[in-house]
């Protein structure tokens, strides 16, 4: 089987099991991941990070976002540009409650000004799964691998899954790009 059969397979595989996720199991979750955020801005003294706005079935981490902006970190998410590339709008505090669509079906606030990411301390990226050697297989589009290939500095990239999406093994390509850290509604797990 292709590498390329394989992602499609164990996306499809993740798909099936968030969708089937109570949403009793994803309120408990929230708690987690809202702690495990707040726990990582502490310690690593965040000031500007950039993340996603996580759909119905990623792991809810709106309140998180929105809780290190009224805490002061400035919170940069993304709208899906032209040509498979992210724009980036600081979230408000609140903001989060005013959310549409963007192209690709993404949520983001519905106002916000667009701004560059220029340097962030931290990128929490989205990811069907990951392994605890820190390949991501992200949703297949590539708008992240393009993005840390392009942003300033040396950030700490973060995926956010349940802790039921760290597998043994992610097929990998040249293109895609590691990330440093794992975050699930139970722990931050570091990359060796």
């Amino acid at each position: 089987m292709a590498i390329g059969d394989d992602k499609a397979e164990l996306r499809a595989f993740v798909r099936l099991t968030r969708a089937a996720r109570p949403a009793g199991e994803r309120s408990a979750a929230e708690l987690g991941y809202t702690d495990v955020l707040a726990l990582l801005a502490d310690q690593f003294s965040w000031s500007r990070i950039a993340a996603f706005l996580p759909t119905p079935t990623e792991p809810p981490i709106a309140r998180g976002l929105d809780e290190l902006v009224r805490h002061g970190v400035t919170v940069l998410v993304p709208v899906s540009g032209p040509g498979g590339l992210l724009e980036w709008v600081n979230l408000d505090p609140g903001a989060i409650a005013n959310t549409t669509l963007d192209a690709m079906n993404m949520p983001t606030p519905t106002g916000g000004e667009r701004v560059s990411a220029g340097s962030v301390d931290a990128v929490l990226v989205p990811a069907a799964a990951v392994d605890r050697d820190g390949n991501r297989l992200g949703w297949g589009k590539g708008y992240y691998d393009r993005f840390l290939e392009s942003v300033d500095g040396s950030p700490l990239v973060v995926a956010v899954v349940y802790d039921s999406d760290i597998v043994t093994l992610v097929p990998t390509e040249p293109h895609d790009v590691p990330v440093n850290a794992i975050v699930t509604e139970y722990e931050v797990a570091f990359v060796q």
